[in-house]
């Protein structure tokens, strides 16, 4: 009987330290993903389960979509990474191959629409486009990112330079910049701090924040920083210069963006004039249009005519945008 007993308590004690093991293991597990996904470069994201080897569980249609997503990516995953460093720079919480998934299924049902009024020519066309609208979206996502970053950085680098000059050091700068302003550049001043935190250098750390955010302003504010710290001098009074410089230039951008919005205004009106035109030809009278869809001769005219179309937006865009 007390044998029996010894026996029942050392298998007890067993399951007992073999739970503790494998909770002490999963949390050291946790732990090398968590620093993995911050200490890897902005040009080579992967997730940090790829890295160890694991797959992270996961549930619901998003489930369905990364596997969707896996097995049409290609194989080599150069797309992939690239892709993801634009959802990165967007803002955008999704994977690479989430996003394959969400273009194909936006062409299959623009197809299907436009299959019902124009047929397979129809079905093809609206598939480009549909498969197109969600890169679209995208290149705007990182265009207002990128422009609210730019906005935002004057004010950040007259923080900094308070800060610094308050006895502050370059780091304690930095959490306050993620902890005071709003995003995106809390965010991405944050990630900088964590990289910071878990060992990345600083040059490292602010090299791929730049990466990230893809903006001249902030690669020059990055080089004076790097070369602050190899050769010396007053960070302060330099991001001071550079802050003015950048409040300048926002200036001049909106005193442009105020005395060209007639151009731009006359370039809106004369891209949706042709649409609207042919939406309510159709609406007044079906039958009168119907011959542009139908007829050889007409399809080839509405193609010249978007194509026309296409080529005066651009124009417009090109003159009315000037960089400085």
């Amino acid at each position: 009987m007390l044998l029996i007993i010894g026996f029942v308590l050392f298998l007890n004690l067993l399951v007992i330290c073999l739970i503790i093991f494998r909770w002490q293991s999963h949390n050291k597990m946790a732990i090398g993903q968590r620093m993995e996904q911050y200490l890897a470069p902005a040009t080579l994201i992967k997730s940090a389960e790829d890295k160890a080897g694991t797959t992270r569980q996961l549930s619901g249609w998003r489930a369905i979509i990364r596997g969707l997503g896996q097995q049409l990516a290609s194989s080599d995953g150069s797309w992939t990474r690239r892709m993801e460093h634009r959802l990165v720079q967007a803002g955008l919480p999704l994977k690479g191959q989430e996003f394959l998934v969400i273009c194909l299924g936006t062409a299959v049902a623009s197809a299907l629409l436009v299959m019902l009024k124009g047929g397979l020519p129809g079905a093809v066309f609206g598939g480009i486009c549909g498969y197109g609208l969600p890169f679209l979206f995208l290149k705007i996502k990182i265009k207002r990112r990128a422009t609210a970053f730019n906005d935002q950085l004057g004010d950040a680098l007259i923080l900094i330079a308070n800060a610094l000059r308050t006895g502050y050091s370059f780091m304690q700068a930095i959490e306050m910049i993620a902890r005071e302003m709003l995003p995106p550049i809390s965010v991405e001043f944050g990630r900088t701090l964590k990289e910071m935190n878990l060992g990345v250098p600083t040059e490292e750390a602010m090299s791929n924040m730049a990466r990230r955010v893809n903006s001249d302003d902030l690669d020059l504010v990055i080089t004076v920083i790097l070369i602050q710290r190899q050769v010396g001098g007053n960070l302060a009074e330099v991001l001071d210069n550079i802050a003015g410089t950048i409040r300048e230039r926002i200036r001049i951008k909106g005193e442009i963006k105020t005395l060209t919005a007639q151009g731009r205004m006359s370039g809106i009106i004369v891209s949706l004039l042709p649409v609207a035109l042919l939406v309510a030809l159709t609406m007044v009278n079906p039958g009168y249009v119907d011959l542009l869809f139908t007829h050889p001769t007409g399809q080839v005219m509405l193609g010249v005519a978007v194509l026309g179309q296409v080529l005066g937006m651009v124009t417009i865009q090109k003159i009315v945008n000037i960089d400085i």
